[in-house]
């Protein structure tokens, strides 16, 4: 993913690093289902399994986002787990404004949202059904990437820690949600998504069914 000059001056060292590195394990999903035998062509690096999904509806604002399926927001769907095709959702929530203003027009421009809430549900990945990842999101930036094609693009993305359900441990990890876009500067109501990614570190794998 190549960021724009004019982002850059804005990002932490830390921010660039897990946007970039996830963005690089983000399927390109029009291409993804072009296919019912294909699978995008990211692998997922050792140690981290990953987690694809796409579409989706946000809404809230100073107050905090939601995208789980409550209050007209709609959860976003897994269509892909590693290399393993399946179905399932994702569903976040945030807590409320924390740092910065939304709708500010400033290419780059980061808002901070305290934690929130953070789930991953499946309908079948190596023998394994239900609650894939139950958890929080933390560390949560709200990132005005620029204005492309009629929409004004964002970028959520944080640090995501829960429970591992096909054995119990406790398991950690980064997501990065591209693109939530907006036919005008977002300032609160709903926002609809493009795709994302979560890895998930180390996790143990299900056993066989």
């Amino acid at each position: 993913m190549a960021f724009q000059k004019d982002i850059a001056p804005h990002f932490s060292s830390k921010r660039v690093a897990m946007i970039a590195m996830l963005s690089l394990l983000v399927p390109v999903a029009t291409w993804a289902k072009s296919s019912a035998n294909n699978a995008p062509s990211q692998t997922c690096l050792t140690g981290v399994i990953c987690v694809f999904n796409e579409s989706g509806t946000a809404t809230g604002g100073e107050s905090g986002l939601t995208m789980d399926g409550t209050n007209g927001s709609i959860a976003s769907t897994v269509f892909q787990i590693s290399s393993t095709l399946t179905g399932g959702t994702l569903s976040l929530t945030t807590g409320a404004v924390l740092t910065g203003t939304l709708g500010n027009s400033t290419v780059g421009n980061v808002v901070t949202f305290a934690p929130g809430l953070f789930n991953i549900s499946t309908t079948g990945w190596q023998g394994f059904s239900g609650s894939l990842f139950s958890g929080t999101i933390s560390g949560i930036d709200w990132i005005y990437t620029g204005h492309s094609g009629g929409f004004y693009d964002y970028t959520l993305s944080g640090f995501v820690s829960g429970t591992w359900g096909p054995n119990g441990t406790t398991v950690s990890g980064q997501t990065t949600q591209l693109f939530f876009h907006s036919k005008s500067l977002y300032k609160g109501g709903p926002i609809s998504l493009s795709s994302g990614t979560t890895g998930l570190a180390c996790p143990s794998r299900p056993r066989s069914a």
